[in-house]
């Protein structure tokens, strides 16, 4: 079977860009850390602590959300608003964005952010409310902006369906328990899809979390899985030889020896731009613990060519890219042929554009190798189910597995719960002093 994902990380060793990169001596000496950290995956997977390893292999999820889906449609739903934030968002917005077909499931839109100009226009009656549905996600159940946002959503699809449909219309992502989202939900009759406990956040993409959006739009939710799946398994198999690992053990190298804590991620292909964020999220709320860790950096090619390239040529060399790059795309476009063309301007003529994206791929990493500065390239031979849901799995063992090299815990965020609790208190001052 031909791989869903490979990983070229030759550009990342000293013997292509010198002393900034890797060298085998380096690796060898973080040998036993590396299979300590695969021997701690395995204790927390085992003992169920957590639960993403195992999540490509639960088959009831699929018949779970299969079922919802297809009561929702039955409903005449059209159009599903999905609103969340964090983890609740970002992973589902990047299905969407690379995988989503309205003509095969639902327009799918996301409202994360309470900034009033952007949640206004879905606030109050409207005839669009007759063919959508909310879809609610929160673990915890008291997330601020997410219920903030719904409340006020909610308003509007009562208004407009009424107070008993609307409750058909209402589906709630979240850890069952005494949390006031679930409380609510069980209150109102509303659709529950449990949250997994074991599963943080940003590592729930292939969980209900992100499967549930993604089915409504369209999206072949078990080809994801079977993707995410066949790394999982081999990353068992192979153990600190898995790419995964590898990669994972030369952003610490990159980090502890060579002094480059900031690691780019640049797609080449315009449907993966919102993976970049997804990946910023786990990499820094992740690792970022203990006065330490990476700075993660969203970029997209050939975009960021002309915005942060020359930094990365030829400013500090304290960076590593890693390039997302597609064999074949889905569309092929060339550039139409014309005979008055100035000689400069000959070689487009016919030229496709697909052609064009791998050219400027290879341009950048030429320049960044040249100039001495690590790149490794992510590969998918095309961007399918199958190879999102490998490239998710992969970047959350190599997130376990460079928390375990760094010493950290991978799954906790600390630094975000002190500002949560303030600003509850300043708006609790606020509205009830």
């Amino acid at each position: 079977m031909k791989p869903f994902l490979t990983y070229d990380d030759a550009n990342m060793w000293s013997a292509r860009v010198g002393s900034a990169g890797a060298s085998v001596s380096e690796l060898h000496a973080i040998e036993k850390d590396l299979k300590r950290s695969q021997q701690s995956i395995e204790k927390f997977r085992k003992s169920k602590s957590q639960g993403f390893f195992d999540v490509p292999f639960d088959n009831k999820i699929v018949s779970l959300i299969t079922k919802q889906v297809a009561r929702l449609k039955k409903q005449g739903v059209q159009h599903l608003v999905v609103i969340g934030i964090g983890g609740s968002d970002l992973g589902a917005r990047t299905i969407w964005q690379a995988l989503g077909d309205p003509k095969k499931g639902m327009w799918v839109t996301f409202v994360s952010n309470p900034d009033p100009e952007a949640v206004h226009g879905y606030t109050g009656a409207g005839t669009w409310w007759n063919h959508t549905a909310l879809c609610v996600i929160s673990k915890s159940g008291t997330t601020l902006e997410t219920l903030s946002i719904f409340l006020t959503l909610r308003k509007g699809l009562i208004e407009t369906v009424g107070e008993k449909k609307h409750k058909e219309r209402v589906v709630v992502i979240t850890e069952v328990g005494e949390n006031p989202l679930h409380q609510l939900a069980l209150e109102n009759s509303y659709a529950i899809l449990p949250h997994p406990e074991n599963i943080g956040g940003r590592f729930s993409v292939l969980s209900v979390v992100g499967l549930f959006p993604a089915a409504c739009g369209g999206v072949d939710i078990k080809k994801l899985l079977a993707g995410a799946k066949w790394v999982e398994q081999s990353r068992r198999t192979q153990g600190t030889k898995h790419a995964a690992i590898k990669f994972a053990a030369l952003h610490y190298l990159a980090l502890t020896q060579h002094n480059q804590p900031n690691h780019v991620l640049m797609p080449y292909a315009e449907w993966l731009g919102a993976f970049g964020m997804w990946f910023r999220q786990l990499w820094a709320e992740s690792l970022g613990k203990d006065r330490q860790g990476p700075t993660p950096i969203a970029g997209l090619g050939p975009t960021d060519q002309h915005s942060q390239l020359q930094l990365y040529v030829d400013g500090p060399k304290d960076k590593v890219v890693t390039f997302l790059s597609v064999d074949t795309f889905r569309r092929h476009v060339n550039v139409p042929k014309f005979s008055d063309l100035p000689k400069s301007l000959s070689y487009l003529s016919g030229l496709d554009m697909e052609s064009i994206m791998q050219a400027e791929k290879q341009g950048t990493e030429h320049a960044l190798t040249k100039a001495g500065r690590p790149n490794g390239t992510l590969c998918m031979p095309s961007l399918t189910p199958e190879a999102l849901g490998a490239l998710f799995q992969f970047f959350m063992i190599a997130t376990a597995t460079l928390g375990e090299l760094l010493g950290v815990d991978p799954y906790n965020q600390p630094g975000v719960e002190e500002g949560k609790r303030e600003t509850k208190r300043l708006l609790t001052t606020l509205f009830h002093p």
